[in-house]
């Protein structure tokens, strides 16, 4: 099974600058993909990323301010241009529906998929084959937003040849093993999957914060993640203006990091007053406060 894949699409906050587009987060996890949010310019970066829209299946959008969602309509109208067929599920905060119906009345447009939403108005999951995704409040001024924690099931523990040889089980017989099926020897004997694998391996977990403040329930859905995905849109200095407009300092978001004991930590979402050398400095300054830590760039490839 191929490991959980992270594609930065667009790590500025919200006015976009020469080298990063608004927010956007490829989620790869195989067979999919899902897009975390969808800024400006996020078709455009699908087809750089070089990953096609073929395997896309889902959209979860955090919040309605514009640089987390304008991305979705002309990617709506590319979709269509290409022939899409399958239904394309998008999953918003309430009131993204009418935006949508709206916007396809104004200017409407010949589609040959369904489009289906799924508003959201409290923290909720969604059993999804192979994954659950989970929607929790933050706190981001007054407007109603959402974290996302994306959480692979469970894999099956490691096969061991070894013992199945001891077992005297056929080859053609041990996939049935890997899948979980008990199968049942030439000699009457029922060999069960626990007898060849090894314990189950965890699914990992990536938790994306959104926009946001440092809040509890970040910290409560981020426990272990394998990877959070932290805004970080200010630096210290500019602590008292992340209060105001809802945000997160450097500093803020390596502390949830560290209360939620994340494996690894992703920083993205700056604003385009710093420059690159600016992020840069940034981030080596950062990377003495919490190991491993990444400023994420566009089209970056992060994998669990």
């Amino acid at each position: 099974m191929k490991p959980m894949r992270v594609i930065f699409l667009g790590t500025s906050a919200a006015v976009p600058t020469v080298d990063r587009n608004p927010s956007s987060i490829i989620v790869d996890l195989g067979r999919e993909y899902i897009l975390l949010d969808a800024g400006e310019g996020t078709q455009k970066q699908i087809i750089r990323s070089g990953i096609g829209f073929g395997r896309l299946s889902r959209i979860f959008i955090s919040h309605l301010h514009g640089d987390h969602y304008y991305g979705v309509f002309p990617l709506l109208q590319t979709l269509s241009i290409l022939k899409r067929r399958k239904s394309l599920e998008i999953y918003a905060p309430q009131g993204f529906h009418n935006i949508l119906s709206a916007i396809m009345e104004a200017a409407p447009m010949e589609s040959p998929f369904e489009v289906r939403v799924f508003e959201i108005k409290e923290k909720v999951s969604f059993r999804l084959k192979g994954y659950t995704v989970t929607m929790f409040p933050v706190v981001h001024g007054n407007i109603p937003t959402y974290g996302i924690a994306v959480r692979e099931d469970d894999k099956p523990g490691k096969f061991d040849p070894q013992k199945s040889d001891e077992l005297g089980v056929p080859l053609e017989l041990r996939g049935l093993l890997q899948k979980g099926i008990p199968i049942k020897l030439p000699n009457g004997r029922v060999v069960h999957p626990q007898d060849v694998m090894g314990p189950p391996r965890r699914g990992k977990l990536l938790v994306y914060s959104s926009d946001t403040r440092p809040c509890r329930s970040l910290i409560e859905e981020g426990r272990e993640a394998d990877l959070l995905i932290h805004e970080a849109t200010y630096a210290d200095d500019l602590k008292e203006r992340a209060e105001q407009a809802g945000h997160s300092t450097i500093s803020e978001a390596i502390e949830v990091a560290r209360a939620c004991k994340a494996k690894a930590l992703v920083l993205t979402h700056f604003s385009a007053r710093y420059k690159e050398e600016d992020l840069a400095r940034l981030e080596a300054e950062a990377k003495r406060m919490f190991n491993p830590l990444v400023f994420a760039k566009d089209l970056m490839i992060y994998e669990l």
